[in-house]
């Protein structure tokens, strides 16, 4: 099986060793049968800290995806919260996979009520979209999408590849007493980073409390395993009937030409 981790920036050389400690992580999550391929973004403005700029950079997420399947690639998975995934899964016949909506529903199975906790403030409305979006206001808390005070920038998320201890952790456990204390019961990690941070050293629960911490990353590539497993197995794949029936060909052909994208 071979899947393409859809990366939401061009991939800044300045984040070598976060790249490099996702390439070391892919395998100790996917079966060994399972090869993870991840590519950055041809063009992006690298920010998707509010909805325009998110608008903007989904573009090339969609056009990153369709260019996998006609590749041959077996699923997607799209590697950031702010994503395109009923646009993306429309189009492709493969399956495709968010970190957003499988983080979402795996904690569904962990625990009755759960809160997301983001990157900074500017994200917080993109992820409580995707709660209303995906029906599940009701399993989670009041408040339930809230960001690291002070946010993550770009110091922070290097430091954390090798000791997240310094300061993410810290921030990150602070955010989460406070949900726990307004009724969490699963945490999820909302960004597509910090996820296998937290995993590659270990953390996976809020010391004391019994309450698990969601990998993102993990869940989002462990379900378009499984879906593509399903599909092999006993031929299950997605609707066709409306949302995520395919645009004809030659209308997506002629809107792709229009915006010079083939």
């Amino acid at each position: 099986m071979k899947i393409l981790w859809n990366e939401a920036t061009t991939g800044s050389p300045a984040l070598d060793p976060l790249w490099q400690l996702l390439r070391d992580y892919f395998p100790t999550v996917a079966r060994p049968d399972t090869e993870v391929v991840m590519r950055h973004l041809p063009v992006s403005g690298n920010y998707v800290r509010s909805l325009y700029t998110e608008l903007l950079n989904n573009r090339a997420i969609v056009e990153n995806a369709i260019t996998a399947a006609e590749e041959g690639f077996d699923a997607v998975v799209l590697g950031c919260w702010a994503d395109p995934l009923w646009e993306v899964r429309a189009e492709l016949n493969i399956p495709v996979m968010s970190i957003s909506e499988a983080s979402l529903l795996l904690a569904l199975t962990l625990g009755a009520r759960l809160a997301v906790i983001t990157v900074a403030p500017g994200v917080v409305p993109t992820i409580e979209m995707d709660l209303r979006l995906y029906g599940l206001e009701s399993r989670a808390i009041n408040r339930p999408v809230r960001s690291l005070d002070p946010p993550s920038d770009g110091s922070m998320l290097l430091e954390s590849v090798t000791n997240p201890h310094a300061r993410f952790i810290p921030n990150f456990e602070r955010v989460a007493r406070q949900c726990i204390a307004d009724g969490a019961e699963v945490i999820v990690v909302g960004c597509g980073y910090y996820g296998p941070i937290l995993s590659v050293h270990g953390y996976n629960e809020i010391p004391g409390t019994g309450v698990p911490v969601v990998d993102c990353s993990a869940a989002g590539l462990k379900l378009a395993e499984a879906q593509m497993d399903l599909y092999k197995s006993i031929g299950l794949c997605k609707s066709t009937a409306l949302y995520f029936k395919p645009s004809p060909r030659d209308a997506l052909t002629q809107v792709r030409r229009a915006h010079k994208l083939c």
